[in-house]
């Protein structure tokens, strides 16, 4: 009895190890640079869009740092550019805002969940600094695919993806 209850703590006390391994392991592949191929939202009715706030032209990066740092720029390519460069109008700065997305954050992963939940310090909306966004993810090759917590969800949205690439070096 004695011996199945060593070999018992042994292999538990070998699998922690393991545990935290694979947690430092999936952390380290989230490290580096990425850029936007898609942010996309599925419909209750099925059909798919890309993100209403960047439209078919997106563009952006995500850089996540080895200290649990990490930053996120998104864009609208197709915001119209400003008469005059130096003097936007009202009208002209509210189009530029909208279709513009960027925020940093210290960021925590759960390996078990496959989550990282992004723990805001500012954003472009400052309603936003302090709250946490949380993102399933699955690593393909070369692709970080996040599936925003469909908590975050509104209106008739059931599903929000975004793909990135890793940038090369």
């Amino acid at each position: 009895m004695k011996r199945h209850i060593f070999w018992i703590g042994a292999l538990a006390l070998a699998a922690l190890p393991l545990a935290a391994q694979g947690q430092v392991e999936l952390e380290k592949q989230l490290v580096g640079a990425w850029r936007l191929v898609s942010a996309t939202q599925k419909l209750a009715n099925g059909t798919t869009r890309p993100s209403p706030a960047y439209g078919p032209h997106q563009a952006g990066f995500m850089i996540y740092t080895d200290t649990h740092l990490m930053c996120s720029v998104n864009v609208n390519q197709d915001r119209p550019k400003w008469a005059s460069p130096g003097a936007p109008t009202e009208a002209e700065v509210k189009t530029a805002f909208a279709g513009f997305g960027a925020y940093c954050a210290t960021y925590s992963v759960n390996a078990e969940e496959k989550s990282v939940t992004h723990h805001v310090q500012f954003d472009k909306s400052p309603n936003a600094a302090g709250t946490d966004r949380k993102r399933f993810f699955t690593l393909e090759g070369n692709r970080l695919i996040l599936k925003i917590d469909p908590k975050e969800n509104t209106g008739d949205v059931v599903e929000n993806t975004i793909i990135w690439e890793r940038v090369a070096k």
